[in-house]
């Protein structure tokens, strides 16, 4: 006999979440007006991310630039909060002769914290480990390369605690380090730091929520900036940018695609799944930095991601991924195409399946950017 995941309180949770269908879907009746409606929701996922730090200049800093042949990569930092400045890569393609659409690639999670804006982007004396899991994910493919040699500028930042943005664990209590390292089984190099890391995420999260924050606020906030460097570079068409990423880069994207309306297309690959078709086996799978409290009840993801509209989305799912049930990211692409045909959309919004495990192969790259271009072209 299978048990459900919290056993006999299963019910107890499951019949909250069925107590509180989401009041602000634009699926309701009482929702006629889209834009209307899109302003209302966008206030209330907003509220609940918990995170609205006052705004700063930008103030970039370029750190180092280096020619890739047939695009250059930046290294710059700007501010996002008077508390934050976050690093990031921006691809700027050679030859320009008018402005060019502007794409914010954003990283996974997949457990590997060591790198973040690196799994995306090309760079000198990459690490095995880099290389393989490149490889595992991506086809072995930089993809934000791959769109700046389509004549894309293209930003990838380091996540909120990915990167240069992770825990030093050298300033951490000895004996947390320790008890993270018995836990970790004593794995030495990349691997060992990784998982440290990850039995690491529940503390940090215990202190953004006792901050009284979100860590998706966190993520979500600084994406928003990232359209914000973006639109400041004389190289960008501020009318043609797009987002796209895979697993935690696909909630980011439908969270980025959802609240800011700068954005006009985007790809989300690998999440797209309401958080009540997880709750019978799947919650526990996903990182605590993508949990909102209060979501469910008021919006489900899939009404996040419609927030974008008139903007195109394209979900990408994974028939084989063990992190989403495969009936739930059905439901869940058949919700959004609900959304998209009542707001009389139904040709911005297309979902493709891949007889594939949780990845962002080659092939899944290529229909995702042709869906970019066709949304951004001119």
């Amino acid at each position: 006999m299978t048990h459900p995941p919290l056993g006999n309180l299963h019910p107890f949770v499951t019949a909250i979440a069925d107590h509180h269908p989401p009041a602000l879907s634009f699926l309701n009746p009482q929702f006629t007006d889209l834009a209307a409606w899109r302003a209302a929701a966008r206030e209330q996922a907003l509220a609940l991310l918990r995170y609205a730090p006052p705004r700063v200049p930008l103030d970039p800093h370029m750190i180092e630039v280096v020619d890739k042949g047939d695009y250059v990569r930046e290294k710059v930092t700007f501010a996002s909060a008077p508390w934050s400045r976050v690093p990031a890569y921006v691809l700027v393609p050679k030859g320009l002769v008018r402005p060019a659409p502007g794409i914010v690639a954003l990283h996974d999670h997949g457990g590997y914290y060591v790198h973040g804006k690196e799994k995306l982007v090309e760079t000198e004396r990459e690490s095995s480990h880099l290389i393989a899991y490149r490889e595992s994910g991506y086809g072995g493919r930089a993809f934000a390369g791959a769109l700046a040699r389509r004549g894309h500028v293209v930003i990838v930042i380091d996540a909120f605690y990915w990167g240069e943005r992770r825990l030093d664990l050298q300033q951490m209590p000895d004996e947390l380090v320790k008890e993270m390292q018995r836990r970790a089984q004593f794995k030495t190099g990349v691997p060992g730091v990784n998982e440290i890391y990850s039995h690491l995420e529940e503390p940090m999260m215990r202190h953004l929520l006792a901050a009284g924050t979100t860590w998706m606020g966190i993520l979500s906030h600084d994406d928003r900036a990232s359209v914000d460097y973006l639109l400041s570079r004389p190289e960008v068409d501020p009318e043609r940018i797009g987002c796209l990423g895979l697993s935690m880069g696909g909630m980011r994207t439908n969270w980025l695609f959802g609240t800011d309306p700068r954005v006009k297309a985007a790809v989300a690959v690998g999440w797209m799944t309401d958080w009540r078709e997880l709750i019978a086996g799947h919650v526990g799978r996903h990182s605590f930095a993508q949990y909102v409290p209060g979501l469910t009840g008021q919006l489900e993801l899939s009404d996040v991601a419609a927030m974008g509209m008139p903007g195109a989305l394209m979900v990408q799912q994974c028939a084989q991924d063990a992190l989403f049930p495969l009936d739930g990211m059905q439901k869940t692409c058949d919700r959004l195409a609900a959304l998209y045909a009542k707001a009389g959309l139904s040709e911005r919004f297309a979902c493709r399946f891949y007889d594939a495990p949780h990845q962002f192969n080659v092939e899944m790259q290529e229909e995702a950017f042709g869906w970019l271009e066709r949304w951004l072209a001119r």
